[in-house]
C-alpha cells in the first residue's frame, strides 16, 4: 500500500461536518506588488511539493476512521474564479484537498481544514511564494524563516501533536480538568448571498498605529479588536434585540505557541470569550473584561484542558472501535451542540508573518479569510506583515452595519489611516 497518514484528532471532524454551505475551507494570500506569472507559479508549486508532501494527499473513507494517501496526480494553479473559500470538488481538482489561485497580483492558498490550520498553511505559502520571486529572478537569502527545500523531518511536519501532549493534565484533581459549560449564544440574522456567495471586506492600516491604539487601552491587539467587535455587535445588533442570549467570540488559538511543535497539521484550539450586554460598558470598559477572559483562557493549563477535551473523544475504546457510519452520527450531533451554537462570529488572527526582510520589498501585504457556516455567517480575520496588517471580514449576509462601525469607529474615532476594498459582493462607503 502507498503512504498513508491518520487524520489528526482536530481534522477527524472535518469531514463529517463539511457541506456546500459549511465547506471548512479557509484562504490565506499574498499580494505582490506585480501580476502574477502563472507559468513560474506553478514551476514554483511543483518545486515545494517533496518538503510539502503531506498537503499533496487525497482523504480515503476507511471502515473506522477516513486516512490520506499521497496523491500523484500534479496540482495545477488556476486563475481565481469563484468567490473565497467554496467548497473544494475533488473531481474537477484531481483528488485534492488544496487550491492554488491567481489574480492580477495576488497568489492565494485555499485548503481543506483537516488538511492543517492557518499555523501550518502559512508556511506553505511563504514557501511558495519565496520560491516563486528566486525563479522571477529575484533570490534571496533566507534568514532560516522559510522551510528549505529540504522540508522539515517528517516526523516533526505530520506529527499529530494533540496526542503528544495529551499526558500532561495527569497531576491535576477532576475538577481541575472540567472546561465550563456554555448558554447558546446570541445568532447574527440577514439575508442570504445567493448562490453561496461571500463578500470579503478589508481593511489595510499599519501594525504599529494599531499596537500603539492597543497599548492606550492596556491591553493586546487581539484584546482590542475583540473589544471593538463587542462594542460593534452590541451597538448595532444586540441593544435593539429582546434576547438574554450572551454575545461570544470565537478565537483560535495556535498551540504551538504554548507547546514546542513544529508540526504543519492542525493544532490549534478554540477558546471562546463570552460577554453580556451592559448599556453602560465603553470600550475602555470592555478592554479590560475581555483582557482578563483572554489571559486566563490562553494560560498553558487552560489550553492543556483542551488539548484533553480535542483528544479524549477519540481515545475512549468503544470510539476507536465503533465504525465510521456510528461515529459520524456522533460527531455531527456534538459539533451541532458544543461547538456550532456557541458563538456569534469568529476573530482569527495568524499575527506577524515571519519572512526575510528582502521579500518584503516585493510584497503589499497578505491576507486570510476564514469560512463560514449557516450559524455563523460572518468572520473576522488579521494578518500582519511588516508594517501592514490586514484585518477582513467574510461573510454569507448583507448586513453591512457591524463593519461599517468597526471600521468608522477605527477610522473616524481612533484616527487611523485606513484603506478598505471588497470584492464583487458588495461595494464599501465609509
Amino acid at each position: 500500500m502507498d503512504k498513508w497518514y491518520k487524520l489528526d484528532n482536530a481534522a477527524r471532524l472535518y469531514p463529517h461536518v463539511a457541506n456546500s454551505n459549511r465547506t471548512s475551507v479557509f484562504r490565506v494570500s499574498c499580494v505582490l506588488h506585480r501580476t502574477v506569472n502563472p507559468v513560474l507559479l506553478q514551476e514554483a508549486l511543483d518545486s515545494i511539493r517533496k518538503k510539502y508532501e503531506f498537503f499533496f494527499v487525497r482523504i480515503h473513507r476507511g471502515f473506522f476512521w477516513n486516512y490520506f494517501d499521497i496523491n500523484p496526480k500534479k496540482l495545477l494553479v488556476e486563475s481565481e474564479s469563484e468567490t473565497p473559500c467554496q467548497d473544494i470538488n475533488k473531481m474537477k481538482n484531481a483528488g485534492f484537498s488544496l487550491r492554488v489561485l491567481y489574480y492580477n497580483k495576488r497568489i492565494s492558498v485555499e485548503i481543506f481544514h483537516a488538511l492543517s490550520d492557518g499555523g501550518g498553511i502559512i508556511e506553505f505559502l511563504k514557501s511558495l511564494v519565496y520560491y516563486y520571486l528566486e525563479l522571477e529572478g529575484f533570490p534571496i537569502p533566507n534568514d532560516g524563516s522559510i522551510i528549505s527545500k529540504e522540508g522539515l523531518p517528517e516526523l516533526d511536519a505530520s506529527d499529530d501533536s494533540f496526542f503528544r501532549y495529551y499526558d500532561d493534565l495527569k497531576g491535576l484533581s477532576k475538577k481541575e480538568r472540567l472546561i465550563e459549560k456554555q448558554k447558546k449564544a446570541y445568532k447574527l440574522q440577514g439575508s442570504v448571498f445567493p448562490s453561496g456567495g461571500i463578500q470579503v471586506t478589508s481593511l489595510l492600516l499599519s501594525s504599529k498605529a494599531l499596537y500603539a491604539l492597543a497599548k492606550k487601552y492596556n491591553t493586546t491587539i487581539t484584546g482590542y479588536l475583540l473589544a471593538l467587535l463587542f462594542h460593534a455587535l452590541f451597538e448595532t445588533e444586540v441593544k435593539y434585540k429582546r434576547t438574554k442570549k450572551p454575545v461570544s467570540i470565537a478565537v483560535p488559538v495556535n498551540l504551538r505557541r504554548a507547546f514546542p511543535s513544529k508540526t504543519l497539521r492542525n493544532f490549534f484550539s478554540v477558546i471562546n470569550i463570552v460577554l453580556p450586554y451592559t448599556a453602560d460598558d465603553g470600550l475602555q470598559e470592555l478592554c479590560q473584561k475581555v483582557d482578563e477572559v483572554l489571559k486566563e483562557k490562553t494560560q498553558k493549563q487552560y489550553l492543556q484542558k483542551q488539548v484533553r477535551r480535542t483528544t479524549r473523544f477519540s481515545m475512549t475504546r468503544w470510539m476507536r472501535f465503533a465504525p465510521l457510519i456510528i461515529k459520524k452520527i456522533f460527531i455531527q450531533a456534538g459539533f451541532s451542540l458544543m461547538s456550532e451554537t456557541k458563538r456569534t462570529l469568529t476573530l482569527s488572527n495568524l499575527g506577524i508573518v515571519s519572512i526575510p526582510e528582502q521579500m518584503l520589498q516585493h510584497i503589499s501585504h497578505m491576507e486570510v479569510v476564514s469560512h463560514l457556516t449557516p450559524r455563523c455567517p460572518i468572520s473576522c480575520s488579521m494578518v500582519s506583515t511588516g508594517d501592514t496588517t490586514c484585518i477582513s471580514f467574510s461573510k454569507s449576509i448583507s448586513d453591512m452595519e457591524l463593519v461599517h462601525f468597526f471600521t468608522n469607529y477605527l477610522s473616524k474615532k481612533e484616527g487611523l489611516d485606513i484603506t478598505v476594498y471588497a470584492n464583487e459582493w458588495g461595494n464599501y462607503e465609509m
